[in-house]
């Protein structure tokens, strides 16, 4: 019996020793559990708190990380939309603490359903004091630690409620602090976007900024070259322009030489004076102000003006300023002073023929006429282009060619003169005794000299200053001069036994310039030689043969000679044009030109006839018997 209660008591103590071990570990291990949970849980609270602007700030990388993968942006923005499902989270530990306080309110039951039984095994089986107690004392052992751990379990809840609210709390706040971090990186990345196709735009820009800068600096280098060439060609043209001015002005000079001229002819004692008492060589001085008056005021608009039908100028200069888009060749200044040398040039042609069978009246109407009709009316028809290219008259535009004036302004003036003279001499019966003027020559030495030196002016002077042709032309007018006054004195000696020979060779030397005006700047100097020598002789011939059949009285000596001078050689001069001007050294002759100089010479010799008949109306002088040495 003893032996069955000590069994029953060791058996009961050991499943009370497991049923307390048991319990313990039921009571602890939750509790621990539970209370490492809250330990980790408020770590976590205490450490996610204070990084909140950390994870704020980090959201900026993760934002540009999106930026830089555009390919899972759109991606990673839609699962940023949504929060977080979480996958399966863990037991919460309040469930778990609630279920060991199920657990050890079960325990306590127990228990106190053991008590009982052991109470009611008194009374069935026989126990010591001592079993009895120890049994006791270990279920109050146990029962104890149930209390607290109870307690603890108690206490933990009430923990871990509070820091599940903490930490529901932080969730919500770090759920909208996660939104606005989402929502700031949406706008981050947007705006990365932007900012990258801004730097996409900038960077063309820039290369194309680059590239017109490269085309800038070679434009501009272009532009210096030019700049630079343009400044050269322009200071070329300003310099050129500059040294025409100054030779067109050294030709009016050299042009004015031909009244000294004159004057020096006419200034000899044997020289009677005008009709009305004038010197010869004061009515000189009036006749180059009247025709130089005459000529700017009215002749040269009519010479030079806008051509109506090629027949005349219709421009008045003195009341019009002069119409620079018409691109004249000269400036006007210079150019109207330079051919009123050439109308003054007629003048003095007509005063030296007519001489003192005029009054200095008469010689101021006659140079007046000079001035505004006979020489603009012709010089339109064949020269009316040498101030405006384009403004051609009707004979240049025939092709009529005449360089100088040698038809244009001397055979004009001479067969103009003529006319007169021979009108004049037809209305005065030859005096009884007759004027001993055979051998005085129609140009002194001096003369003659000053009118080469003022051909130099006539030829040259519508030619630019660059111009190659300026030494050849200058040389071309020495050498027909000399040709011409060496050729009459030589033919004169030979055939002709009077002391005239100096009158042949200086009236000779004259007729080589004359002519070789027609042709200078298109011949060689041997056929300037050959026009020259041709001249002189022309003139001695004319001379005798206008003395014989037409001018015969004695004061017309000085008119014939110069219609042989200016008027024969002058012809003579027109049409070496044609016969010489051809590019080879007396080459075949151009007949069709020939044929268009003839026409120029005809009409030039009808309008000087028509025109001094004119002259000779417009004069209505009395006849009046000429004086006798």
């Amino acid at each position: 019996m003893q032996t069955t209660v000590n069994h029953s008591s060791s058996l009961l103590t050991r499943y009370l020793a497991m049923f307390a071990l048991y319990l313990l570990v039921m009571l602890i291990a939750p509790t621990a559990l539970a209370e490492k949970k809250a330990e980790s849980t408020g770590q976590s609270a205490e450490s996610d708190t204070p990084t909140e602007t950390t994870e704020q700030q980090q959201a900026e990388p993760a934002a540009d990380k999106d930026v830089q993968n555009p390919s899972t942006e759109q991606t990673d923005t839609n699962s940023d939309s949504q929060p977080p499902a979480a996958s399966e989270p863990e037991p919460n530990a309040e469930s778990q603490i609630e279920d060991s306080m199920a657990n050890i309110e079960v325990i306590q039951q127990t228990l106190e359903s053991l008590r009982n039984e052991i109470e009611n095994s008194k009374e069935t089986t026989s126990l010591t004091r001592d079993n009895v107690q120890t049994i006791r004392d270990g279920i109050s052992l146990i029962d104890e630690k149930i209390k607290q751990a109870y307690t603890g379990l108690d206490e933990s809840r009430t923990g871990v409620a509070a820091n599940t609210k903490s930490i529901t709390n932080l969730t919500e706040g770090l759920l909208s602090a996660t939104r606005d971090i989402k929502a700031n990186a949406a706008d981050l990345s947007s705006q990365k976007s932007l900012i990258e196709d801004n730097s996409i735009r900038l960077y063309e820009i820039l290369i194309q900024i680059s590239s017109m800068n490269d085309e800038v600096d070679q434009f501009s280098k272009a532009l210096d070259s030019v700049k630079n060439s343009d400044q050269k060609q322009e200071l070329k043209l300003v310099i050129g322009s500059d040294l025409n001015r100054l030779w067109i002005m050294l030709s009016i000079i050299l042009v004015f030489f031909s009244p000294v001229a004159f004057v020096l002819s006419s200034n000899r004692d044997n020289y009677r004076p005008l009709m009305d008492g004038t010197q010869q060589h004061q009515g000189i001085l009036l006749v180059c102000l009247g025709v130089f008056l005459g000529y700017f005021a009215v002749g040269f608009g009519l010479m030079y003006g806008e051509s109506s039908s090629g027949l005349i100028g219709t421009t008045n200069y003195l009341l019009e300023p002069i119409n620079t888009n018409r691109q004249p060749v000269t400036p006007f200044n210079e150019f109207v002073l330079y051919q009123s040398g050439f109308a003054m040039l007629a003048a003095m042609i007509v005063y030296i023929a007519v001489g003192r069978q005029l009054s200095s009246v008469a010689h101021l109407v006659l140079a007046l006429f000079v001035g505004v009709v006979l020489i603009p009316i012709f010089g339109h028809w064949s020269w009316s282009s040498y101030f405006i290219p384009t403004n051609k008259g009707w004979l240049e535009g025939a092709g009529f060619v005449d360089q100088a004036g040698a038809v244009t302004i001397n055979t004009v003036a001479a067969w103009f003169a003529f006319t007169i003279v021979w009108k004049l001499g037809k209305s005065s019966p030859p005096p009884q005794q007759a004027d001993k003027e055979f051998d005085d020559p129609v140009y002194s030495a001096s003369a003659t000299l000053l009118l080469w030196i003022s051909w130099i002016g006539f030829t040259t002077g519508t030619l630019p200053i660059s111009s190659e042709q300026i030494p050849g032309v200058v040389l071309n007018i020495g050498l027909a001069g000399s040709a011409g006054g060496i050729t009459a004195f030589m033919h004169y000696v030979f055939f002709h036994t009077d002391k005239s020979q100096i009158a042949r060779a200086l009236g000779g030397f004259v007729s080589g310039l004359v002519a070789i005006a027609a042709c200078a700047q298109s011949v060689t100097f041997i056929e300037a030689l050959t026009i020259g020598a041709i001249a002189g002789l022309l003139q001695n011939l004319a001379y005798s043969l206008l003395r014989k059949i037409v001018l015969k009285q004695s004061w017309q000596v000085r008119p014939a000679y110069l219609v042989a001078i200016h008027g024969v050689a002058g012809i003579w001069g027109a049409l070496s044009f044609a016969l010489f001007g051809s590019e080879n050294t007396f080459g075949a002759p151009d007949f069709t030109q020939l044929v268009t100089q003839a026409q120029g010479i005809a009409t030039a010799l009808a309008y000087s006839i028509v025109t001094g008949h004119v002259a000779m109306l417009l004069l209505a002088f009395r006849k009046k018997q000429p004086q006798t040495a």
